[in-house]
């Protein structure tokens, strides 16, 4: 009995792949055999991000709830939920202007300040500073949540002494530069889709 044959057109799609596979490995380029289903189901799966959300043309970025006594001000006093729902704001407003269409909630659950390395003599050198958040992106035009996470952490690592390839910083710069890797963060995760 024979084998079944493949239809015309995904048969030549196979031998021209096997002859491309081939040529390769011909010129001395090695492909782990491991790899070759994973570029198979990932060439297959790709999709544009394009379009995505073209129907949001305006967001809401609602007042910022923070939950942890210890980030309510900056050392200067200045509170931290207006700075974050500011640039939040200016961010977002790269690709929608103020409206309704979608609306972003943010709580910052917890924040944390540790030492993160050492020195010889077991003073801190470097420590890690970082943000526990809730957050939902919901949809308002099609009534839909279309991200949302109970526990995101935004981390940020600083030096306090220098020397170490990178310039110290002080806790102040060290939050401003947290507050706007997280607005980068959320506006490539959530506006930008990749």
């Amino acid at each position: 009995m024979k084998p079944p044959l493949l239809s015309s057109s995904t048969g030549r799609k196979f031998v021209r792949f096997v002859a491309t596979l081939r040529a390769a490995l011909s010129l001395g380029v090695w492909i782990p055999s491991v790899w070759i289903p994973i570029f198979i189901v990932l060439g297959c799966g790709y999709v544009s991000t394009s379009n995505y959300l073209s129907h949001i043309k305006t967001i809401t970025i609602s007042p910022i709830e923070i939950q942890d006594p210890d980030f309510t001000f900056d050392t200067s006093g200045n509170p931290h939920d207006e700075a974050i729902r500011e640039a939040l704001i200016d961010r977002f407003n790269q690709k929608w202007r103020d409206g309704n269409d979608a609306q972003l909630d943010v709580i910052i659950l917890d924040y944390h300040l540790e030492p993160y390395r050492y020195n010889a003599n077991n003073q801190p050198e470097q420590f890690r500073m970082s943000l526990e958040i809730e957050y939902e992106f919901r949809d308002r035009v099609q009534n839909k949540i279309i991200d949302r996470r109970d526990n995101y952490f935004q981390i940020h690592d600083f030096y306090i002494v220098s020397g170490q390839g990178e310039p110290p910083e002080t806790r102040e710069e060290a939050q401003r530069r947290l507050i706007q890797e997280l607005v980068d963060d959320f506006y490539s995760t959530l506006a930008e889709q990749w």
